[in-house]
Order: structure tokens, then C-alpha cells, then sequence
């Protein structure tokens, strides 16, 4: 591998001799520039200018910080704080706090729902002598507690959301299990036991091909179908991982573990190569690649000899990488079809998207008005969508890449009017053919319609809210 590692160092950042103990999570705002930093046992989230490593803020009224978010959409700075048991909320251009939200002890790991602004946090459990957790539901644009949910066992780890269906994947440490939550319903639906692997703490998703990564401090990926729930297959990493990355654009997987970073590239649906072992630091555990800039930060606690840094990689010998192209958006607003289809997601797990297609009223484009990833609304309907309905038939080719059918169907209201289109994704393993694939898929189109009285009930007031 000499010449050919996927990782090249290309700065070291020193920090200051009185940043001590472990660390935890870092976040970007790629605005300013900025990457957060949780110094946790020096009480402190650290801002750092991403050129020079430069600490320009520290931000101190912290007892024990975990998990940080930054929303650039509203410019504000979340921060999981597991000494007193809170999520705080900072401006984020002055770093000023101007709400806390009170949880449990041992507020820690995070996941953030980008359709509904939601943030899920993982507290309670062995810290306030409770043999179970919560998994605490907080709307981040009001900046408060919407809900909790109960989770068996007193250890949560790292979870990842699933941003086209409505589905949590949270490491349960303490059973060592895949605790999936539907987060619509705000229900557990399932627990998948983890046989390949002990200490299941760091977690990564690949959507596209739904394969869920599990990183066990035992020294194993566990990777995990997400369709189906079984356990596919572990690949070696060196004891003792904390962060666990999937770049789907590089389709590359980086394990920060022990003292090293392993990287592994994906070669297709259920397949992986190593692409080499890269040193880091005696505890470099604490890890975050930032695409944007094309950068990983690994960070390694002080030791004896050296003061805590950041080590700063780029990572080399990529792939090409497709650039996305610019998607204008219409502005929508259909609250009853985008709680339609995240219905029809929470009653079929088994979908992996689902995406309503319609012109507005008083619009001339048709455009998606409701999917279970909301950033997706407003853009408008492909050529390749209408041409795929033109015949009136439903349309289902089989995706290779991802193995799944990819349906596209005329739709219309509970009296038979037509009012648009109606894309969803079913994945091979829950259909036998293409001609099974539409045979699931007209029925949940019925479903569907049977909830439409018109297109323009769509754009409603849901009843009860």
C-alpha cells in the first residue's frame, strides 16, 4: 500500500496544555468556517478556524458536553451537556446561550430529523441508577421537549436516522442490539441482536443500499440490511472505535479506533475492500470527515509526551465523485399529503421512499408536494417520471445498485381523478419480480387514495392540528 494510502496528514493542530482528558464530537458551520469541538473533561466546546486550527471562542458554561448540532438554517448551536443533564442552545455567530432544555443525566448522543427540525437525544439510564434510557424528542425550532421514549437497558450509544422513511437505528450497548425506533409513531418496531461484534457504540448509514454499520469496540463492522434486519457480515478494525463515518459519495468507510483510522471502500452492494491502516494518536478515537472541505480531523488526547492535537487528513486517491446538480425548489405547502405519506411509510417498513407528485393550486409545474425526506418538496417533477407514466401503466424497473424497484405510477383522489403521480421504492427483498413489485405497489397506491377527497385537500389543515 506504500504510496497508495486513502489518507494524507497534512496539518497538525497543537492545543493548548490545559485541554486535558477525553473528547467527544465534533461539528462544522461551513459558513464561518468554524469546527466545534467537545473537550469533555475540560468542560468546554472549542470553535477553531478550519484553516489554521486556531481557537477563536471556547465556549465554558459546559459541565460535562457530549453531541453538538449546528442548524445553519437558523444559525443556532445545540449542545448535549451529560453533566447536568440538558441540551443548550447558542447563538451561532456569538456564541451566547439563550435556551436549556432540561433532560436526564448523561445526556449524550444525538440524531437530527432535517424533514421535521427535530433532535434526539439519548440520556438517563446507569447515571440516574435506571436499569433502562430515554430517547428524548426536541423540536429545535421551539426549543423544547415534545416527548420521551423508553428504551430497555441503562447504556444508549450512537444512533442514525433514516432520513426517507421515518426510522431511528440507536445502539443499545447495554443488550447489544439495534433498538429501531419509528419515529412518526414514536414506537420501538424492532431489536436486532448483535452476534458479530461486542460494545456496539459507533454507528454509520448507507442509504442508498440500506446497509447500517455497527462499530464494536470488540474490533468488528458489523454490517446489518436494513430492509430485513439480518446481520450480512463483519469486517476487522482495531479494538476500541468511537466514530464510525460513511461517505456516500466516495462510498468510503473511515473507523477511528485505538490509535489508528481503518478505511475500507465499498466495491458494491455486499462488498468491501481495505484500503490500509492509517496511525493517528494513542486514544484517537474522536473523528469527523467533512466533505465540503475534503478533510478528516481525528483527535488524540494529551499523553505524557505531547499536548493534545488534531490531526488533519486528506483523504487522497478518491473516486470520481458525480457533482449534484442545482435542484430549484417551488414553494409548497401540503401538510395533509406530507402526513399521508409519512403514514403510509410508518404502515409499510418495508418502503424505502415514497414521494407524491402534483401541481399545486394555482400552480402551473408539477412538483413533489410531500416524501418522507421533506427537503425533496417543492422540486419539480423529472421528464424521466412523466415519461415513465405517459402509458397509464405503472412503471417498475429493478435498480442493480441498491436492488430495488423503482415505481412510478399514475395517482389520483378517492373519486378517481386524476391529480398526479406517485413514486415509491420497493426494496428486491420484499419483491420476488417487477410484476410482484406492482402488484404491492397498486396496493398501497389504493391505500392511498382512499385518503385524498381531492387534490386540493392536499394543502389543508390536517384535522386535529
Amino acid at each position: 500500500m506504500a504510496g497508495h494510502e486513502p489518507l494524507s496528514l497534512v496539518q497538525t493542530w497543537q492545543l493548548p496544555k490545559e485541554i486535558t482528558g477525553h473528547f467527544d464530537h465534533f461539528e462544522v458551520d461551513l459558513k464561518r468556517n468554524r469546527l466545534f469541538f467537545a473537550a469533555e473533561d475540560s468542560k468546554a466546546v472549542l470553535v477553531l478556524d478550519e484553516s489554521t486550527g486556531e481557537i477563536v471562542h471556547k465556549i465554558g458554561d459546559l459541565v460535562r458536553p457530549h453531541a453538538i448540532l449546528y442548524r445553519a438554517d437558523s444559525d443556532r448551536l445545540y449542545i448535549t451537556d451529560g453533566g447536568d443533564g440538558s441540551v443548550k442552545v447558542y447563538d451561532g455567530d456569538s456564541y451566547r446561550q439563550i435556551a436549556r432544555i432540561p433532560l436526564l443525566k448523561d445526556a449524550d448522543s444525538i440524531g437530527y430529523d432535517i424533514s421535521r427540525k427535530y433532535l434526539y437525544v439519548d440520556n438517563g439510564g446507569g447515571d440516574v441508577g435506571q436499569k433502562y434510557s430515554m430517547l428524548s424528542v426536541i423540536d429545535t425550532t421551539a426549543n423544547s421537549k415534545k416527548a420521551d421514549m423508553r428504551i430497555d437497558g441503562d447504556t444508549l450509544e450512537a444512533m442514525t436516522l433514516d432520513n426517507y422513511r421515518p426510522r431511528i437505528y440507536v445502539n443499545d450497548k447495554a443488550t447489544n442490539q439495534v433498538v429501531v425506533v419509528d419515529r412518526f409513531r414514536n414506537a420501538i418496531v424492532a431489536k436486532w441482536p448483535i452476534t458479530m461484534g461486542r460494545q456496539n457504540v459507533a454507528m454509520a448509514l448507507d442509504e442508498q443500499h440500506q446497509r447500517l454499520f455497527i462499530g464494536c469496540r470488540s474490533g468488528q463492522i458489523v454490517i446489518f440490511d436494513t430492509n430485513t434486519g439480518r446481520e450480512l457480515q463483519a469486517l476487522p478494525i482495531a479494538v476500541g472505535i468511537d466514530d464510525l463515518i460513511y461517505d456516500p459519495g466516495t462510498r468510503r468507510i473511515y473507523a477511528a479506533a485505538g490509535n489508528v483510522v481503518n478505511v475500507f471502500e465499498q466495491t458494491d452492494l455486499d462488498h468491501y475492500t481495505s484500503l490500509g491502516t492509517v496511525p493517528s494518536g494513542t486514544n484517537g478515537r474522536t473523528a469527523k470527515l467533512v466533505p465540503a472541505w475534503n478533510r478528516l480531523f481525528v483527535a488524540v488526547p494529551q499523553d505524557e509526551k505531547s499536548n493534545a492535537r488534531i490531526l488533519v487528513y486528506e483523504p487522497v486517491h478518491l473516486p470520481a465523485v458525480k457533482a449534484r446538480p442545482d435542484e430549484t425548489k417551488e414553494p409548497v405547502h401540503a401538510p395533509v399529503a406530507e402526513k399521508i405519506v409519512l403514514e403510509t411509510l410508518s404502515a409499510h417498513p418495508m418502503l424505502r421512499k415514497l414521494g407524491l407528485h402534483a401541481i399545486p393550486p394555482g400552480g402551473r409545474t408539477m412538483v413533489i408536494v410531500a416524501n418522507g425526506n421533506a427537503t425533496r418538496i417543492g422540486i419539480p417533477t423529472s421528464e424521466g417520471d412523466f415519461a415513465a407514466v405517459k402509458s397509464g401503466k405503472i412503471y417498475g424497473p429493478k435498480i442493480e445498485d441498491g436492488q430495488f424497484y423503482n415505481m412510478k405510477m399514475y395517482l389520483s383522489d378517492a373519486k378517481g381523478r386524476r391529480i398526479g403521480i406517485l413514486v415509491m421504492e420497493i426494496p428486491c427483498t420484499f419483491a420476488t419480480s417487477e410484476e410482484d413489485a406492482a402488484q404491492k405497489a397498486a396496493a398501497i397506491r389504493d391505500e392511498v387514495e382512499k385518503k385524498i377527497p381531492s387534490l386540493e385537500s392536499l394543502f389543508a389543515t390536517p384535522t386535529g392540528n
